[in-house]
């Protein structure tokens, strides 16, 4: 009997460790929440797709384990979104396994013209810092947040998962292609909406991660800060140019960003609530990473893209919360 016991003991150990160590290993293999996202769209129950990043993890500081590195190995397909972003990919020729495919993101689009009379001359939307400075879209590593782009993603996933498992091609073009269908609806009522907002002005407590979205949609993104900096104190004039700039624009939103604490947007919010100025925050989410709650209900990249866009109608339109 205490041999059976031990027995059965050695096989649910092993079984624990073995998911532990698999949790990560699947047939595609994601840096990013956006391409686990589509790929899982696009596969639906015909292959498995695993997330590197834990959900509720900041992507910025991650570095890759070694678990990671055989899960990319053991995968039929290994997507990352650049060498900017998952700056723990030293050599993306050597980093998949023998039977690997490997898909860079950032040289999987192409930036797309504005539709019907966005591309105009005297087109002014950026996005920029308090402190003046502006970023140029071209260098925009966020290439993501913008939808059109997004769709190409989609994409070019779909080829290459087309290409491990070609039997099943017609259903994974019909999942992708009814992904996209949702996508491009949604970009187009925002676009149809902010036609009447072009070049509005809205203000972002946080590291400018929406350049891409802004020339989008023609919006004027005023962000607190050029680069990441989830733990950093403002400075006293930060402070102040922005609790100014904010004040100037008679807004009673400010934006933020995902998965971070607001810690920079409440210091401006008591600041102005000294002025009796109220003022409610709002994500404007960058599609980088989803909470463990998000992502057991199944929240998508579709799903976030409407809700920046509710969160934009209240703030430009004054949308009931």
């Amino acid at each position: 009997m205490k041999k059976f016991a031990s027995f059965i003991f050695i096989i649910v150990t092993l079984i624990l460790l073995a998911s532990c160590t698999n949790s990560k290993k699947a047939d595609i293999v994601t840096t990013l929440f956006p391409q686990y996202d589509f790929a899982r769209q696009i596969v639906g129950d015909k292959m498995t797709v695993s997330l590197l990043i834990p959900p509720g993890a900041e992507i910025h500081d991650y570095e890759a384990t070694s678990r990671d590195m055989v899960a990319i190995k053991e995968s039929k397909l290994f997507i990352f979104t650049s060498l900017e972003i998952d700056t723990w990919i030293k050599d993306e020729t050597k980093i998949g396994g023998e039977n690997t495919i490997v898909l860079n993101l950032s040289t999987a689009y192409e930036l797309m013209e504005h539709d019907h009379h966005d591309d105009h001359v005297g087109h002014t939307s950026k996005l920029s810092t308090v402190l003046g400075e502006d970023d140029d879209h071209d260098d925009d590593i966020h290439f993501w947040t913008d939808p059109t782009t997004a769709v190409q993603l989609i994409e070019a996933i779909l080829e290459k998962i087309i290409e491990i498992d070609p039997e099943n091609r017609a259903y994974y073009e019909a999942n992708a292609h009814a992904y996209i269908a949702i996508i491009e609806e949604i970009h187009h009522e925002l676009s149809e909406y902010l036609e009447d907002y072009e070049d509005s002005t809205i203000y972002f407590a946080g590291h400018n991660a929406m350049e891409s979205f802004a020339e989008r949609y023609h919006l004027n993104i005023v962000s607190l800060f050029t680069d990441f900096k989830p733990d950093a104190d403002l400075t006293s004039a930060e402070l102040i140019s922005f609790v100014n700039a904010v004040k100037a624009a008679n807004t009673n939103y400010l934006f933020i960003e995902e998965l971070v604490e607001p810690k920079a947007a409440n210091k401006i919010k008591n600041e102005l609530a000294k002025d009796n100025i109220v003022l409610n925050l709002l994500v404007l989410h960058g599609f980088h990473n989803v909470t463990k709650t998000e992502m057991e209900n199944g929240v998508t990249y579709s799903s976030l893209l409407q809700m920046n866009f509710d969160h934009l109608k209240i703030a430009l339109g004054g949308a009931s919360v």
